[in-house]
């Protein structure tokens, strides 16, 4: 077990090289100077230049000159060089948008994003695994296809759509709206705190939840369908011990892989929930300094992101050993 995860963390560290090569690329691909955005449409040349000096623009992108025909690599002042070092140092600069210290701006905005992700996957789990067992032990029934019709809604509603009309419907209706603009604490106020975070949740939580109630009731059929199922209740087992005990738990493997391949999903999907519930979490601070075409934060987020997803996979894989026994790492 140890040798497996030592050697997918040193994959997870090459693929995060290869992740911040292509973003840190990309972003420079992409039309428009940060400079030119921070200063204004009537800015002159020299107070352009003297922005980019300033944000480090003027240095090469990487370290390495041309010599003749021959690349050579240099270690010398380069912007992807400068943004790798502060990635390990803990600088990472000043916001061009909100003028803070990039690190401060994440240390405050880190636990309602967290808050966030963490309720939209209980929900997700909640809704999803009891339904599609649900579904699985009816099958064919009326339950069973009311359920398969509530996951084919689930999934083909967007989510910024649901998240308007939740904000919308109960002021038209009821007069009632969520907390916006500001954080409520669960330790200040439990009641409060879930007011403001419940809505987005649950909204993020439809589509996923969605999924997980298909794939658990077809997962679990599957299991049902086998062999050790059919000598369980041979045995005289009830049919409830049967699905819980010894079909549940098999089941669930497919189902805790897609969870973790959902965790990006959801951190992508929680920038637009964030934008229309206006939560101060990383989803909205990322959208605000893409816009100003802040390299350093979208760089800087987009690796994290990239290592939370590897971290997930690698915790979904160590997992399966416990959902079945039968598997074995070496």
């Amino acid at each position: 077990m140890q040798t497996f995860i030592l050697r997918r963390l040193m994959v997870g560290v090459v693929i995060l090289i290869f992740l911040s090569l292509a973003t840190f690329v990309l972003l420079h691909v992409v039309p428009g100077d940060p400079a030119k955005l921070r200063c204004g449409l009537s800015c002159q040349p020299e107070q352009v230049a003297a922005i980019r000096h300033q944000l480090g623009l003027d240095k090469p992108l990487f370290p390495i000159s041309f010599s003749g025909s021959l690349p050579f690599i240099e270690f010398g002042p380069s912007q992807y060089g400068d943004w790798v070092k502060s990635l390990f140092s803990g600088d990472l600069g000043v916001s061009q948008y909100y003028q803070q210290p990039v690190a401060t701006a994440l240390q405050n905005r880190f636990p309602v994003t967290f808050e966030l992700m963490v309720l939209t996957l209980i929900l997700t789990v909640l809704i999803g695994v009891p339904f599609g067992i649900v579904s699985a032990v009816f099958r064919n029934s009326a339950v069973d296809y009311l359920v398969r019709t509530t996951a084919i809604l689930g999934l083909s509603v967007p989510n910024f759509w649901l998240g308007t009309l939740v904000l919308i419907v109960p002021v038209a209706v009821w007069g009632y709206s969520p907390p916006l603009g500001r954080v409520i604490s669960f330790s200040a106020d439990p009641i409060g705190n879930l007011k403001q975070f419940g809505p987005p949740a649950a909204v993020l939580a439809l589509a996923s939840a969605a999924g997980i109630m298909r794939l658990a009731r077809s997962s679990l059929l599957e299991v049902m369908r086998q062999d050790y199922m059919r000598t369980a209740r041979a045995k005289g087992l009830k049919e409830r011990a049967v699905v819980l005990r010894h079909g549940l738990k098999n089941s669930l493997i497919p189902v805790v892989t897609v969870l973790g391949l959902q965790v990006a999903g959801l951190l992508g999907g929680a920038i637009i929930i964030e934008q229309i519930f206006t939560l101060p979490g990383l989803g909205q601070y990322v959208f605000q300094e893409l816009l100003y075409k802040d390299f350093q934060v979208v760089q800087t987020m987009t690796v994290y992101v990239g290592a939370i997803v590897i971290l997930m996979n690698l915790a979904v894989d160590v997992s399966y050993a416990w959902f079945d026994p039968r598997i074995r790492y070496s």
